[in-house]
C-alpha cells in the first residue's frame, strides 16, 4: 500500500517482512555513525521496527520502507516520528538511504513532499529535525527544505518548522 510519492520514490508504511532491508541498513556502521553511534543488532532492530508500526496504528504516520520507483526495491526508510508535547503532536523528520544512493537529492525530494504531506494530513504542529553537527549533508537538506536553524549544541544541530495552517508555535 502506497502512502505517498514523490517523481522518483514511492512510500509506504513499514511492515513486519520489512525487518531484513531494515537490518540491513541498521546495520551499516557508516549510516548509523550520527544516529546511534554504532550499529544496531537484529534485536534491537526488531524493537524499532514494532516501535514504528505502532505509530502508524495510533497515530496514522510514522517512518515509511522507502522504493526507488524505476527499480521497485527497498533503498531506505523515511518518515516522520511522532512526539507528544504539551498536547500538541509535533513529528521528528528522518531519512536513511542505502549509502550508493547518498548525493542523488533523494533526502531533499522527500523531504519536501513529507512536510508538504504531513501538514495536510495530519494534526502536527511543529515538524523538527536533528543532526550531528558533522553531518553536513543531513544539515544541508533541512535547509534546502526551508526548516529554520533552531540552536546548536556540541553534539545536535536542530531546525524545525511550523504548520502554517495552525499557526500555533
Amino acid at each position: 500500500m502506497i502512502t505517498f510519492e514523490t517523481n522518483r520514490l514511492q512510500f509506504r508504511p513499514l511492515q513486519h517482512n520489512d525487518i531484513g532491508n531494515l537490518y540491513l541498513l541498521y546495520k551499516q556502521k557508516d549510516l548509523m555513525q550520527y544516529i546511534t553511534g554504532q550499529p544496531r543488532d537484529y534485536q534491537k532492530t526488531q524493537q524499532r521496527l514494532s516501535a514504528h508500526i505502532a505509530d502508524h496504528q495510533k497515530y496514522g504516520f510514522g517512518l515509511y520502507a522507502t522504493i526507488l520507483k524505476t527499480t521497485n526495491q527497498f533503498i531506505g526508510r523515511c518518515g516522520i516520528e511522532p512526539v507528544e508535547t504539551n498536547n500538541q503532536l509535533h513529528a521528528d523528520i528522518a531519512w536513511m538511504f542505502k549509502k550508493q544512493y547518498w548525493g542523488q537529492g533523494l533526502a531533499t525530494e522527500f523531504g519536501h513532499a513529507m512536510l508538504s504531506y504531513a501538514f495536510k494530513n495530519f494534526p502536527i504542529h511543529r515538524i523538527f529535525a536533528t543532526a550531528h553537527p558533522q553531518n553536513i549533508a543531513s544539515i544541508k537538506v533541512m535547509q534546502k527544505i526551508g526548516m529554520q536553524h533552531l540552536k546548536t549544541t556540541p553534539t545536535r544541530i536542530f531546525y524545525e518548522t511550523w504548520n502554517p495552517q495552525l499557526q500555533t508555535k
